[in-house]
């Protein structure tokens, strides 16, 4: 069974593609910029983009356990008609066979963070400094609603959000990355839940995008965070201690925190590449200007996430081209 360059050019959101994906950023898979690569009988799909000479797969293959390597395998083949190398970010550590079966180089990359919301609470000595934070917004008056429960989901709102989202990336002087991250999405898109910050005056001057999870742990994924450079002290605190106060109540069970490159362990697995993990330490000891890991680790950590996970990147083959096509893509450099 051969796939088709029809297959490749798929871009539209698949209905449906969500019951294969158990993956904490899952959700990002499905994004309408992403190619999604299916297989006739074969269930599932993988999640790409086109960069330079490569496929950058997002994610890993979304697919059942049994099926996982086939489908790989039939995307390797059209990839290789179209003369196009590969490269996987955010793999899974269940994962990493797989890649290493069809001779990719593969090292770490990142780390996802989770909370499990059975039993959370904000006491304890390690979540002080977070307390504090929450009480000072609370003191300037600052209170929290959710798009579609205390403030309208229409156009509107998403108007003075984006004008929030044009202040913050104004203020960061640089492009917004993409690939890796999520988005704001508009109006109609109802799976993804908005908390917004608002001052005395009703003024929007933060907000949390949260996404679903699917799989074996559940829940929401904490995604875009945005805010107007002069916001209170707390603000972004109180927001998400709202919003994780609201899934409690829901029964969710898990809130993720979502990936962060650079987070790994000091010694890489067998088999890695050197350069790569070199590149990646580099790029967490100076590297905040490509990304700042180390604020978002700890903005991360204060929560309390209790699941940390380490993601990989496979390259087949690794090339210098490979770690330049990649950076292009995700507005790194």
């Amino acid at each position: 069974m051969s796939a088709t360059a029809e297959n490749l050019a798929m871009t539209d959101k698949i209905p449906g593609l969500e019951t294969f994906i158990d993956h904490p950023s899952g959700y990002f898979t499905l994004s309408d910029r992403n190619r999604h690569f299916q297989m006739n009988g074969i269930p599932g799909f993988i999640a790409y983009r086109e960069y330079g000479r490569h496929y950058v797969i997002f994610g890993g293959v979304n697919a059942p356990e049994d099926k996982q390597a086939e489908l790989l395998q039939a995307f390797i083949a059209e990839a290789e008609v179209h003369k196009r190398n590969i490269v996987a970010v955010q793999v899974r550590e269940s994962q990493v066979h797989l890649f290493r079966n069809i001779g990719a180089t593969v090292n770490q990359l990142g780390s996802s963070f989770c909370v499990d919301l059975v039993g959370y609470t904000f006491a304890g000595t390690r979540k002080m400094r977070l307390r504090n934070k929450i009480k000072r917004a609370e003191k300037a008056g600052l209170k929290v609603l959710e798009v579609g429960k205390g403030l309208p989901r229409d156009e509107s709102t998403f108007a003075r959000l984006n004008q929030v989202s044009d202040k913050w990336l104004a203020a960061k002087g640089k492009k917004e990355l993409d690939f890796m991250i999520g988005e704001l999405g508009c109006a109609s898109d109802t799976e993804r839940r908005i908390f917004v910050v608002q001052d005395k005056k009703g003024e929007f001057i933060a907000f949390i995008t949260y996404v679903p999870v699917w799989g074996g742990r559940p829940g929401y994924l904490h995604d875009l965070t945005r805010k107007l450079p002069d916001a209170p002290t707390g603000a972004m605190e109180l927001c998400n201690a709202r919003a994780l106060e609201q899934m409690m109540e829901e029964g969710i069970k898990y809130l993720h925190f979502g990936f962060t490159p650079f987070i790994v362990d000091e010694v890489e697995p067998e088999g890695g590449q050197g350069f790569i993990a070199w590149l990646v330490r580099l790029l967490y000891r100076h590297g905040s200007v490509v990304y700042p890991a180390k604020t978002q680790s700890e903005y991360k950590v204060k929560w309390g996430t209790d699941i940390i996970e380490r993601e990989y990147i496979a390259a087949r083959p690794f090339s210098l081209r490979c770690a330049f096509d990649l950076l292009r893509l995700t507005r790194s450099i």
